[in-house]
């Protein structure tokens, strides 16, 4: 039989490259699932971290005493944040809070006022800024969340504040003076106590703070020996605004 060298050679050609064909989308459908699996991976665990970023602010309530009553509604506190949380599973995450809060206690000004002391003014707060943490955890409910933790604050910055204003002119021909005392002897260095948080998921929530310390630690420096065995208001009520 005679053979046909440039069809058998055609032939040839055509099966090489049918066989190549074959291995090659094989071998493109292996890389695609492998990358689709890899991509599926990475997404699947980016989607444990939550990074938390926060703004609000709250008001100071819970009952106070003679000596050291307070102003509801004038005493409040800002708070700013971030922080980090882990999904353990669908519903539940733990994780760690960074955040900068000032907390500001105005006095009642009435006779009963023995903080610092027994002086009145138009206006009189005690201060105290704060560098602080919280560690917490965390239960979702669909788009819901709810947060129980402990937080620790360290007292940065403590100041008494007075604000006077005169019906004549002082000696410097002010009508109105404020006077603030820094580092304040009597306050604690630090608090600490628990926090709770209930809202939506990248929205707003409410956020509910009970300090389990005594903001003061010891009586002025012209009076060492009084200690305040009257704590300002423990609890603090607000909200905050931030990615959960």
């Amino acid at each position: 039989m005679k053979i046909n060298y440039p069809v058998t050679a055609a032939l040839f050609l055509l099966a090489s490259c049918a066989t190549y064909s074959q291995q090659a989308v094989k071998l493109a459908q292996l890389n695609v699932t492998h990358k689709a699996s890899q991509d599926d991976s990475t997404a699947k665990d980016s989607s444990k971290n939550v990074v938390n970023f926060f703004i609000g602010g709250g008001f100071v309530t819970g009952p106070s005493d003679e000596g050291d009553k307070i102003e509801y509604g004038a005493s409040r506190e800002f708070i700013v944040g971030m922080g980090y949380a882990r999904k353990l599973v669908k519903w539940n995450a733990v994780g760690i809070d960074l955040y900068y809060k000032s907390t500001g206690f105005f006095l009642t000004q009435d006779s009963s006022k023995i903080l610092p002391n027994g002086v009145l003014h138009n206006a009189e707060k005690i201060s105290i800024n704060n560098l602080g943490g919280v560690i917490f955890d965390r239960f979702y409910f669909g788009k819901l969340f709810l947060d129980g933790g402990f937080y620790y604050d360290w007292a940065l910055i403590t100041k008494h504040v007075a604000y006077d204003n005169f019906t004549v002119a002082n000696n410097n021909g002010g009508s109105s003076t404020k006077s603030i005392d820094r580092q304040l002897v009597f306050m604690n260095d630090y608090n600490y106590g628990l926090t709770f948080r209930f809202g939506q998921v990248n929205g707003v929530a409410l956020y509910f703070n009970y300090r389990l310390t005594n903001v003061f630690t010891k009586g002025t420096a012209s009076n060492p020996s009084l200690f305040y065995n009257l704590p300002f208001p423990p609890f603090v009520i607000g909200l905050v605004v931030g990615t959960f």
